[in-house]
């Protein structure tokens, strides 16, 4: 028997109400399947009974198929209440067996995926025949639900099926595309601009020393601009032609220390306070210092920019299993949770003057360095970011 057979034999005998149990034994050359029971007699006395499969009626049988599926099952009626539902189905929809529950109410509170290739999605209406036949999101997971139509006279059958893995590769998938095309698009257009903006800035700089008191002003502001675009330039570069990283085994706490040092005046500045908290000795990963740094600036920055004065921004490193889990939180405005899937978007943005290039360069330098990035933001409450780095 299994060891998760004996555990059940042993709650039985321990007078737990444990229902009956689809049992495998193996021995004496063969494997004999059947159903095992408990049943009390008197006392602490129990029998145990197992019916060879054999001799077991095929509605039993085709029950426990049912309940043990690896995927959820459900069949409703015309109405769409749901008249049967198996473990899988129950624990993941919370269903009690004795509630009538409209499928159809049930699934309004689960937002739909949108915008996964291959997928069907969600209809417009909400006709009960447009329901289903959809990727649902529930608990931070991608369910697809089919239906298929009067399984059994005038009920129908309603398949759930755990396809996560499969919507995170091809939005992965689309990201990467999205990117290059966005890289091609950003090498012509910057070198487009950058030749008619080295001329401007250097007519404006011959101009300086001959304008007047009051005209000084207009040189700034212009000047200013011209920095700004040049910024842009600078990302959409980066976009198109990624700078080459040089691998090699770094301490990460030294890292994040030397970039909570650079962006400890900024911070000042907006009248806001940075603390880091490193981990007890040293913290090894495989990777590029200074494009990581760059990674940590520009989550910071963005901290700092969301962040309204007195507010606090914390930087944190720990280590779980083979992780390094380097932690920027902020107490500013949060991002509302329709907009945290788009963050990943080039030229998305929640900042006013923002190009919505910096995190999507950002990840592309996790994801060369095998990491993840995790978000989580609550409005007004603030704002964390993750990222998950293999350690050494």
């Amino acid at each position: 028997m299994k060891s998760e057979d004996i555990e059940w034999l042993e709650a039985c005998l321990k007078g737990e109400n444990i229902p009956q149990k689809m049992i495998r034994y193996f021995g004496e050359n063969k494997t004999v399947e059947g159903i095992g029971e408990c049943i009390s007699v008197e006392g602490e006395e129990y029998i145990f009974i197992f019916k060879n499969l054999h001799h077991i009626p095929e509605k039993f049988i085709f029950e426990n198929i049912f309940q043990r599926a690896i995927h959820g099952l459900l069949i409703m009626n015309e109405e769409g209440t749901i008249v049967r539902s198996n473990l899988f189905a129950d624990e993941l929809l919370d269903i009690k067996s004795e509630d009538d529950i409209n499928l159809y109410d049930l699934l309004d509170q689960y937002p739909d995926e949108a915008g996964i290739p291959g997928f069907t999605q969600p209809h417009a209406t909400h006709e009960k025949e447009n329901m289903l036949s959809r990727v649902i999101r529930i608990q931070s997971r991608s369910y697809e639900l089919t239906k298929v139509d009067n399984i059994a006279g005038s009920y129908d059958l309603v398949v759930i099926r755990d396809i996560s893995e499969v919507v995170n590769n091809i939005r992965k998938a689309n990201e990467h595309d999205t990117l290059k095309v966005v890289g091609q698009l950003a090498a012509g257009i910057a070198h487009e601009i950058r030749n008619p903006m080295t001329s401007l800035k250097g007519f404006i700089q011959l101009l300086e020393p001959n304008l007047r008191e009051h005209q000084k002003m207009y040189f700034e502001v212009i000047n200013s601009e011209l920095k700004r675009i040049e910024t842009i330039m600078t990302e959409f570069l980066m976009l198109a032609k990624p700078k080459k990283s040089v691998f090699s085994k770094i301490n990460l706490n030294h890292v994040i220390q030397e970039t909570v040092d650079i962006m400890k005046p900024h911070a000042t500045l907006h009248d806001l306070e940075i603390t880091y908290e490193a981990l007890d000795g040293e913290c090894h990963v495989f990777g590029d210092s200074n494009r990581l740094k760059q990674v940590f600036i520009n989550l910071i920055k963005n901290a700092i920019e969301a962040t309204p004065a007195k507010g606090k921004i914390q930087v944190g490193i720990s280590r779980k299993a083979s992780e390094v889990i380097v932690s920027v939180s902020d107490s500013g405005c949060g991002i509302p949770k329709g907009k945290l899937d788009k963050l990943k978007e080039p030229f998305f943005t929640t900042k006013e003057n923002g190009t919505g290039l910096g995190l999507p360069v950002s990840l592309n330098i996790i994801a060369e360095h095998h990491g993840t990035v995790d978000v989580k933001s609550e409005l007004n409450k603030g704002t964390i970011f993750d990222i998950f780095l293999p350690a050494l």
